[in-house]
């Protein structure tokens, strides 16, 4: 498949609280670290767009119980009319966070156009919302509030509420061990199709990419939008994120999937988020996630 890749700088925080020391997160460098690597040269991309990033506000700030979420939906109407513009030319649209928050403006992008699904990969559901959460992070409801749970002011942004049927949405990654188990019997009740990491390693990676090309290649859609949060690795591979989990992916693993995802021809855009250069002291983390999406990305314009 071949299709020209235009990469979308969204350096937003604002997804995330700050961290114990009270300091901003640093997921809003990824993309320049990136670019610092020739990631940008090397897959290929005919051009950047430069989101400007937003304001870190000195006090958390709640709105029907998501942070900072005034912002948030103003940001994610900017982007969406980025990322439309991109498809509007036939094109793929990367964009590089920045926290999960970024998927509300990627989801809704796609919902003015038709019809689409999604695909999760998370090591967390981020399925938090006003009904089973009194005030949460707003990278934490990210797949709630595309598939239309939570809050409308993020939720039902110009009144497209769902951006994304439950049924066409399809999380991956998230662990077994995490403690609230509720959260993710909540998320099957709805009808979004859940498979974790520790059921990938159970199985095997093929028989993982299988159920999810599978996924994708049984409805007769327009396409799938692809998310990506860094955070779905193994803790000992990827400490550089906001909350690493143990029992999660290795390279190999997630190069398979993404692969054997952008193999279908379905996927139309994607988003890479969460990854805090400003964890990695040595560079090395973030050079092997570079030199990992550099291998998958290609595959786009062969």
């Amino acid at each position: 498949m071949q299709s020209n890749i235009q990469v979308i700088h969204a350096p937003i925080n604002l997804g995330l609280r700050r961290d114990q020391y009270g300091r901003e997160r640093g997921c809003d460098k990824l993309p320049n670290a990136l670019e610092a690597l020739d990631f940008h040269s090397s897959i290929g991309a005919t051009d950047v767009r430069r989101m400007t990033k937003p304001c870190y506000p000195k006090e958390e700030i709640y709105v029907d119980g998501a942070l900072n979420s005034s912002q948030i939906a103003s940001f994610s109407v900017d982007l969406a009319n980025v990322v439309e513009d991109i498809l509007n030319a036939s094109d793929f649209p990367l964009v590089i966070g920045g926290d999960c928050s970024v998927l509300v403006g990627s989801t809704l992008a796609v919902a003015r156009r038709g019809k689409y699904g999604l695909i999760h990969i998370d090591a967390h559901p981020d399925y938090y919302n006003k009904y089973n959460k009194e005030r949460a992070a707003t990278a934490g409801m990210d797949l709630a509030i595309v598939t239309g749970k939570g809050t409308d002011i993020l939720a039902n942004l110009e009144n497209r509420k769902p951006y994304i049927s439950s049924e066409l949405a399809f999380t991956f990654g998230y662990r077994e061990s995490d403690p609230e188990k509720e959260i993710i019997e909540e998320v099957v009740k709805d009808g979004i199709t859940c498979w974790s990491a520790e059921r990938s390693i159970r199985e095997g990676i093929e028989k993982t990419a299988n159920a999810l090309t599978s996924f994708i290649n049984r409805a007769d859609i327009d396409g799938y939008w692809l998310h990506l949060d860094a955070d779905v690795l193994d803790a000992s591979i990827m400490p550089c994120v906001d909350c690493p989990e143990p029992n999660g992916l290795q390279w190999k693993d997630l190069t398979y999937i993404l692969k054997s995802l952008l193999a279908t021809n379905k996927i139309t855009g994607m988003n890479v988020t969460i990854l805090d250069p400003l964890l990695d002291s040595s560079d090395e983390v973030t050079r092997t996630f570079n030199k990992m999406l550099i291998e998958v990305l290609r595959e786009l314009n062969v």
